[in-house]
């Protein structure tokens, strides 16, 4: 009896071990797909966003911030990412992103206008989104929890790769929509360049600012260190 009652207690945790992962976008079927309308895309959007340069993992940060000042709007929220950068191919401390929340979509706000002002008190800064006419699109689910993340850079990310692969198209940057339940992933296709916001450099721009850098910080150095400086007396006199 009591083995019967173990085991039945494994099925129910092995079960909501596995409808949890699902949740969060493990063990589903990923379908990425040519759109003529894409999610969130198909209209103008307007957006509250901060630059971010370095690894992508520390842009939780900012959504955090945005959640909290919107955390009293009377309509559900969504988050996004604009990610310009490949990260198999450049360095983690020239990781560009632009992260924020979705205000508006085709010139109409959804949520009222003491939190624009919230927002840009807390450095924030406003931007338009274009529509979209065409775009890879996939769906994953989530929970807005760190294992959906984790799903959507260890399958989700590959199976968009693959079929952009497979199908020659030629992508830029990445936009990724975060609601309450789904994470939405849009490779736009056409007009990409005006998804760049002002802070955005080129990848030359930051490695000669970064070396230029260097080299001050080691000029400062060598200017710190005693000109003449005497060499140490030796612990033991002649007499």
């Amino acid at each position: 009896m009591f083995e019967l009652a173990f085991i039945a207690v494994l099925v129910a945790a092995a079960i909501y071990i596995f409808a949890t992962l699902r949740k969060n976008g493990f063990f589903v079927t990923i379908e990425p797909s040519v759109t003529t309308s894409p999610k969130h895309l198909d209209k103008p959007l307007t957006v509250y966003y901060k630059y971010h340069l370095g690894p992508y993992q520390n842009v939780c940060e900012i959504i955090n911030e945005a959640k909290e000042v919107l955390s009293s709007s009377a309509n559900s929220a969504t988050y996004f990412g604009i990610y310009y950068d490949n990260p198999e191919n450049t360095d983690s401390h020239f990781l560009q992103s632009a992260i924020g929340v979705v205000f508006g979509k085709d010139g109409k706000d959804l949520h009222e206008e003491k939190y624009a002002k919230e927002l840009t008190d807390n450095g924030f800064e406003k931007f338009v989104l274009p529509k979209v006419e065409r775009a890879v699109q996939a769906v994953q689910p989530s929970t807005g929890g760190f294992a959906s993340f984790l799903a959507l850079v260890w399958f989700t990310y590959s199976t968009i790769k693959k079929y952009i692969s497979d199908n020659k198209l030629e992508t830029t940057y990445a936009v990724e929509f975060y609601s309450h339940d789904e994470i939405d992933v849009i490779f736009p296709l056409d007009d990409a360049s005006e998804f760049l916001v002002k802070d955005y450099q080129s990848i030359d721009k930051l490695e000669s600012d970064a070396a230029k850098k260097r080299f001050d910080s080691s000029e400062e150095d060598s200017e710190s260190d005693p000109e003449g400086a005497d060499e140490p007396e030796d612990e033991e006199k002649e007499n």
